[in-house]
């Protein structure tokens, strides 16, 4: 059977789309945000370095959840499924893009029915809606768990509608002064600019980041934070660019994200994304991301923590430390686009049909083991 019709197959399957978040025993927003948040405590999903950036935050951050909820699903949704005597578990989606969204923070009270009702859930109202262009998540690769759910993904999905990249996570201190060189040339976009900054993208990061992240759409996110602004809040992006002085040849950029504080507890909402030509000499990488970072900061003035959160390639790992940055840890991003929602399906239920008869299998043994004594 081909991809395409074993994908159709797929999607002939699923329930309307009205019928299927009770299709899979899942509730959307049933807990408030007080509620949601004493979840992800209770599973142990707050781990001490995470919790201590978040919490001298934490009354802004839920103020900024919960205008976002009141969007009608439109900014941010919550599911939830399994009960407090079977455990339960959690998982948030917000719109990240226009046509994209971020799904976040999986927490599961040892419940992995409960786990696969909500990303099975998630999924299927994705294809069943069928307006978004791409989704995304964000993990940590020592996490096992996810590592081996959203890590092996591309085999399923495939190289041309799906990436899993590995980056660099550091803060940056907004006070921090960088060394600027003359040998680099740092201008901010405008219209004039699409060509340069899609070839910088496409060779930082590849196609599927430019379509996931909307760069021939709507650079500076007009359209998103119209959304954003409907409850009080904004969703922009900002971005430089890096020459080589006194040539056309782009070497760099840098795409600050600006969004509702806290939507991500690690903040990747107002993460900056560093992008550097994976050629570009050592030397030529330190002076291209001080430079790029420099102008960056402007982007950040009224951004409420000490730090920017900054993601890099690992080529400009040992240039960041230098600068000063520290760092926080290693992240995933994993992409997968429109086209692509059928096999993510497919592979979080084929991940979790294992997973679960694997369970069974040793509960079982366990059993006999037991009766045998």
């Amino acid at each position: 059977m081909s991809l395409d019709t074993l994908d159709q197959a797929t999607v002939d399957s699923l329930p309307h789309v009205r019928d299927v978040y009770e299709a899979y025993g899942v509730q959307v927003n049933a807990l408030s945000v007080g509620e949601i948040f004493a979840l992800y405590e209770h599973a142990g999903f707050l781990y001490p370095d995470k919790a201590a950036r978040l919490f001298p935050h934490l009354e802004q951050v839920r103020d900024n959840w919960r205008r976002m909820l009141r969007a009608d699903d439109s900014l941010l949704y919550v599911l939830t499924a399994g009960d407090k005597k079977r455990g339960r578990a959690s998982l948030a989606v917000w719109r990240t893009t226009h046509h994209g969204w971020m799904s976040q923070h999986l927490v599961s009270e040892n419940n992995p029915h409960a786990s696969r009702a909500v990303m099975l859930a998630a999924a299927a109202a994705t294809i069943r809606k069928g307006r978004d262009l791409s989704a995304q998540n964000w993990f940590r690769p020592e996490n096992r768990f996810p590592a081996r759910v959203f890590g092996s993904m591309v085999q399923t999905i495939g190289e041309s509608l799906s990436s899993v990249q590995r980056h660099a996570y550091f803060a940056l201190p907004k006070t921090l002064s960088l060394p600027t060189e003359n040998r680099i040339r740092v201008v901010p976009y405008d219209a004039s600019h699409q060509e340069a900054l899609l070839e910088i993208a496409a060779a930082a990061r590849g196609s599927i980041y430019i379509a996931a992240e909307e760069l021939e759409q709507d650079v500076e996110f007009n359209a998103v934070d119209e959304l954003y602004r409907r409850v009080g809040l904004r969703r922009t992006r900002h971005v430089w660019l890096a020459y080589r002085a006194h040539k056309e040849e782009v070497v760099g950029a840098a795409i600050a994200y600006r969004g509702p504080l806290g939507v991500n507890f690690s903040y990747l909402e107002n993460r900056c994304d560093l992008l550097l030509h994976p050629t570009l000499p050592e030397a030529e990488v330190s002076e291209a991301a001080a430079a790029l970072l420099t102008a960056s900061a402007e982007a950040y003035r009224d951004f409420e923590l000490e730090e920017i959160p900054v993601i890099a390639e690992e080529m400009a790992t040992h240039v960041l430390y230098k600068l000063g940055a520290e760092f926080l840890r290693h992240y995933c991003q994993g992409i997968w686009l429109k086209d692509g929602h059928p096999r993510f399906y497919r592979h979080v239920d084929g991940f979790y049909t294992r997973l679960l008869a694997r369970m069974e299998k040793h509960e079982l043994q366990a059993t006999l083991a037991g009766q045998e004594r």
